[in-house]
This record gives C-alpha cells, structure tokens and sequence, in this order.
C-alpha cells in the first residue's frame, strides 16, 4: 500500500458533499462526514452510477441511478440493497496544512 495524493485539502470539502478524486488510475469518492474525511471507489457496483453525484443518508452514500447504498466509512453494501456489492475503502490522511492522501 501506498501513500498517494488527492489532490484535494480538507478546506475546501464540505460535510456530507461527495467529490470525485482521481489518483493511480483510480477514481475515488471523497466525503468529509461527521467531521472526519472518507473515500470509496466512485464507482457503483450495480451498473457503474457514479457515487460522486449521490448523496448522504445517515452514515451511507446513495447511488444517484438505483439508490444502491454504502456505508460511507467501510464500504460495506446496505444488506436492503442487495443488487450491489461491498466496495472498496481507503483510508484517508491529512498533512499539516490539510492536504489529504489516500492509502492505496
């Protein structure tokens, strides 16, 4: 595992508001929720809805094509939701001035 750069600084997150990361040919779902900074792969496991466009309910993301939901901190599928599968997560680091890598 490495540790590689969003591109993104916590600053400019805001709670419970998912954006796209990309870094090492992945494409990463970024949330800060709670206080505290997460990220998923972007990428649906239904049909590939891009999660970046879903939003927050409770400690999930929901897919914005098929309401497929994730817990938002491990990626686990919500069991009601069984036409999606677990998804990756990453944990998530902030330097000193708030930039955030993802450990990959």
């Amino acid at each position: 595992m490495t540790r590689q750069k969003l591109g993104l600084n916590r600053k400019g997150l805001q709670e419970d508001k998912p954006v796209k990361a990309e870094v090492v040919g992945k494409n990463l779902v970024v949330v800060l929720h709670k206080g505290r900074v997460y990220a998923l792969d972007s990428i649906c496991t239904h049909v590939g809805g891009p999660l970046e466009e879903g939003t927050i309910q409770g400690d999930e993301i929901v897919c914005p094509w098929h309401q497929g939901r994730y817990n938002i901190r491990t990626g686990k599928a919500d069991p009601e939701t069984k036409w999606v599968h677990d998804t990756p997560s990453y944990k998530i680091e902030e330097d000193n001035s708030g930039g955030l890598f993802a450990i990959i």
